[in-house]
């Protein structure tokens, strides 16, 4: 039962750690080659959008390269932003097993087990939404195109000194791994649930050999 409880109380630490890594994945997420697509945005808005540059002024090419682009940007950061939410109301459920003494206890009662199914619950929902999104976020990011061969586009990228952006998928791959850890989490709930039951069992086999041997 010791190394049980040891291995509880290293995995309820071993959350927290992954709750921390995920939450600094969000805040994090718009760096890199990521960083430079809101640069090359805020270029075409406040160069192109504003001024007029060797004659170009917002053409309908300029507008589909902003709105694409534009799009891709606003969806990414209303995903982000749920994904900040989450880990923080993740941090919030690690809390409460802490309270409930989850982490600690010999014995398992109620409330220890419904704190364990709503870890494993709330583990499995954060992991799917969060590779969902990624999935899908990198699949419309590696579909945006940031460099044209064309005139029109070259006389703006010069004028505007656009960023080049590349389309590394790194950040996303990150992402994914991350929730990953999030879901193997959930993993080593049931996994602890069920070596406890196996151990609570056992104890109160042995309890009950041991009052009837006394009793007889």
């Amino acid at each position: 039962m010791k190394t049980q409880i040891k291995f509880q109380k290293r995995l309820a630490l071993i959350t927290l750690i992954v709750a921390a890594v995920v939450f600094v994945f969000a805040l994090c997420f718009f760096s890199g080659n990521l960083s430079d697509v809101m640069s090359y945005r805020l270029s075409l808005y406040r160069k192109v959008y504003f001024a007029e540059i060797d004659g170009v002024t917002q053409s309908a090419r300029t507008a589909d390269y902003l709105t694409g682009i534009n799009d891709w940007i606003l969806s990414a950061q209303s995903i982000i932003g749920l994904l900040i939410t989450l880990s923080i109301i993740y941090f919030v459920v690690i809390a409460l097993i802490y309270v409930t003494s989850t982490q600690s206890r010999r014995n398992y009662y109620i409330t220890n087990y419904v704190m364990t199914g709503i870890i494993v619950a709330y583990s499995v929902a954060l992991a799917l939404v969060g590779i969902i999104s990624m999935i899908i976020l990198m699949s419309n990011f590696m579909s945006l195109t940031f460099v044209y061969d064309d005139i029109g586009y070259q006389v703006i990228k010069t004028a505007c000194a656009l960023p080049d952006v590349s389309n590394s998928p790194l950040m996303f791959i990150l992402g994914i791994v991350a929730y990953l850890l999030v879901l193997i989490i959930a993993l080593l709930w049931v996994y602890n649930l069920i070596w406890k039951n196996k151990l609570m069992k056992g104890e109160k086999e042995l309890l009950s050999k041991s009052c009837v041997q006394e009793v007889a």
